[in-house]
């Protein structure tokens, strides 16, 4: 399954784009992966895939929410494949 992790905003100064990544692989594990990464004139996102067939994906998704949230990062929006507009992390814990 594919999420699609969202920034609509900044990262704080001491935080960035990579260090995300880092956080959500870390997540993930075996799990699943971080497949691509962009930004442009509204954000950044990262691109998730997540093995559906090892672990639940919405329990995945919130693992991701919860490590985002505990790094002060829940306004980050999560949005699986089956979403429009997807939830903010601190929405999903």
């Amino acid at each position: 399954m594919f999420i699609e992790v969202i920034g609509r905003g900044p990262l704080p100064d001491d935080i960035d784009r990579d260090d995300v990544e880092d956080l959500l692989a870390d997540v993930l594990g075996a799990d699943g992966e971080v497949t691509g990464a962009g930004t442009g004139e509204t954000g950044w996102n990262l691109d998730v895939e997540v093995e559906p067939h090892v672990v639940h994906p919405l329990e995945m998704l919130r693992r991701l929410a919860d490590a985002l949230v505990d790094q002060d990062l829940g306004w980050v929006i999560l949005r699986p494949e089956y979403e429009t507009d997807g939830r903010t992390a601190l929405d999903l814990v």
